[in-house]
């Protein structure tokens, strides 16, 4: 189970540099299991964390959408 977080974690990791990269986007605000943000904070690209502007220590898995999204705001205010 451990093995697996950090492989998740590494390949986020690389997916967002590759995106970050690119200029894709500006800001990013993480949303994860903390653990997994735990993991993910230590595989980042300085490209990468520098534009994390939040983090949301969250298991959002099995919920639809429109409710992450309401959740992640809610969360942010």
């Amino acid at each position: 189970h451990d093995l697996a977080k950090e492989r998740f974690a590494a390949d986020l990791a690389d997916l967002l540099y590759g995106h970050a990269h690119k200029g894709n986007f500006d800001e990013i605000i993480l949303v994860a299991a903390h653990n997994v943000l735990g993991e993910l904070r230590s595989q980042m690209h300085q490209e990468v964390s520098d534009k994390v502007v939040g983090e949301i220590p969250k298991t959002l898995t099995n919920h639809p959408l429109n409710e992450i999204e309401d959740i992640v705001k809610a969360d942010l205010v």
